[in-house]
């Protein structure tokens, strides 16, 4: 377990070099903190649940992708070769790369939306929808660098991914009453 946690702490280490975390962190937060205050404004009252379903939607495949980044970086390099043979289970640390940011997203999702209150529910309603929407950071996390080469085609990857992604959160803006709404609906991301 102690060499499972050592490579967390360089992934950790690995992404907070660069601020890419840190910047994510910073306006996953500043998202929060400017829902909240319109919400609590008043403001746009009738924006507030698609709002919040939207910034639920969109952030959690971008957290799987720091993870996702750090595999793709070490199949370049040859890293992982090198897990391979140390002490440290491969499973335990895929694992841990797939828990951790899992566990970030949840602490993120229950204290954005119990901040905001943008929409007033109990804590189990919003347990299994919260639960299926942070699966978004485990597929991503494991496909990208199974499908991907490298960072180039990481990058792009993702890129379609959370497109895809997109499409739901695009069906909640448009008009109930337009032809094309049902057609976003068919896709499983939504």
């Amino acid at each position: 377990m102690n060499r499972v946690l050592a490579v967390i702490r360089h992934d950790i280490v690995s992404i907070t070099r660069d601020s890419i975390m840190v910047n994510v962190v910073v306006m996953m937060l500043v998202l929060a903190a400017v829902a909240s205050v319109l919400r609590h404004m008043g403001l746009y009252p009738e924006w507030w649940h698609n709002t919040q379903l939207l910034l639920l939607i969109t952030y959690m495949p971008g957290m799987g992708y720091l993870f996702a980044m750090l595999i793709v970086d070490e199949m370049d390099s040859g890293v992982n070769q090198a897990l391979l043979v140390s002490p440290a289970s491969a499973t335990g640390v895929l694992w841990a790369r797939v828990a951790l940011p899992t566990g970030f997203v949840l602490t993120y999702a229950f204290t954005f939306i119990y901040t905001a209150r943008a929409i007033d529910l109990p804590f189990h309603q919003w347990l299994l929808p919260i639960l299926t929407l942070s699966l978004a950071v485990s597929w991503v996390t494991l496909l990208i660098p199974a499908i991907s080469r490298d960072k180039v085609q990481a990058l792009g990857l993702f890129k379609i991914l959370n497109l895809y992604v997109a499409i739901a959160t695009v069906g909640l803006f448009i008009p109930e009453d337009t032809w094309y709404r049902p057609v976003l609906w068919l896709t499983p991301a939504s």
